[in-house]
């Protein structure tokens, strides 16, 4: 039964450690924020809309970007291929 607890605590551990900040790298180089050097940012998404698809109601066609929120500073990072966490 201790095994199990154990097992159960790495697990609830790995989880929280996976949606908070973390390192990521796009194109084989680490992610660093250009205005302090930090490398660990929280991840998220945004829709790039347009004028047009706005005009006639068609939002949700946008294409949408990942951000990476500099978890120092606050910076955001935008990129249209999705970013690998590390």
């Amino acid at each position: 039964m201790g095994n199990f607890w154990k097992a159960l605590k790495a697990g609830a551990k790995a989880t929280a450690e996976s949606l908070g900040p973390g390192q990521y790298i796009v194109q084989d180089k680490q992610v660093s924020c250009s205005h302090c050097s930090n490398n660990t940012f929280t991840e998220g998404s945004a829709q790039l809309n347009t004028a047009g698809m706005s005009f006639i109601g068609f939002d949700w066609a946008n294409k949408s970007a990942t951000t990476l929120l500099c978890s120092e500073c606050g910076r955001i990072e935008w990129y249209i291929n999705k970013p690998k966490r590390v």
